[in-house]
């Protein structure tokens, strides 16, 4: 969808060689992709990882385990191998996002004041691209359902098929939901639309409380929304019992 959409803007897009290396050649850049090709610019802009910055600051000295790339390594409560110390952040390496960051970081408090806690779960993470449209995602992947690791029955409805998607003229992007074939529990979402970081919350909340296709199916939704492609696409999944 967002390669269509790049196409339709007049992007070029090169998505079947990666780079091999960039040159500096007087004001502008020259990148030699892995396939021979060149593409000439004014900017060049890489992503190639992050780095944490913990060396020398003395964790050694405490006993605090590091990764061989230097990131502290924690448990699912976020205690480092000394146990009354805690980590949390792109520090520990683990899924460098904010929201990550914050709940290691409420964990490692309510743990650490002997509060009951529920260990970090990745498979509760959403997560968004913020282009235009905004892709966002969380649960089980497609990938996951294409290799066997999983086995779940989906449905994927395009978003033009929504009323106020009509109503404000967007035409790319769907709603993608996973469940368990036999009782229906929500195990994932893809939603690709306009503010789709906004729209995970409702599969986020499914994800996590175990919700099942019919309970999404049989919450109100406002008319028209966006979001109620979430539980259009549930009521397609419904279980036949709940017919």
């Amino acid at each position: 969808v967002l390669q269509d959409v790049f196409l339709r803007r007049g992007m070029n897009v090169m998505s079947r060689s990666r780079a091999a290396g960039v040159q500096r050649v007087g004001d502008k850049v020259v990148v030699t992709l892995e396939d021979g090709r060149k593409v000439e610019g004014s900017h060049c802009l890489m992503t190639v990882g992050m780095e944490p910055n913990t060396r020398g600051i003395g964790l050694e000295k405490t006993g605090i385990k590091l990764s061989p790339r230097g990131f502290v390594e924690v448990d699912k409560v976020s205690r480092t191998t000394v146990p009354h110390i805690y980590a949390s952040g792109d520090c520990t390496g683990i899924l460098m996002l904010a929201s990550v960051a914050g709940m290691q970081g409420r964990i490692a408090m309510w743990h650490a004041l002997g509060e009951a806690v529920q260990p970090l779960k990745l498979g509760w993470v959403s997560s968004n691209i913020f282009t235009d449209p905004e892709v966002a995602s969380v649960g089980v992947t497609q990938k996951m359902l294409d290799e066997g690791e999983i086995n779940a029955r989906t449905v994927m409805l395009p978003l033009f098929s929504n009323a106020r998607a009509k109503m404000q003229g967007f035409e790319d992007g769907f709603v993608k939901l996973f469940c368990r074939p036999n009782t229906g529990i929500v195990l994932g979402g893809v939603i690709v639309a306009p503010r789709a970081s906004e729209l995970i919350l409702g599969v986020s909340v499914a994800v996590q409380q175990h919700l099942t296709v019919d309970q999404l199916a049989q919450t109100f939704a406002v008319y028209p929304s966006l979001s109620g492609s979430i539980t259009e696409a549930s009521r397609r999944l419904m279980t036949e019992h709940a017919y």
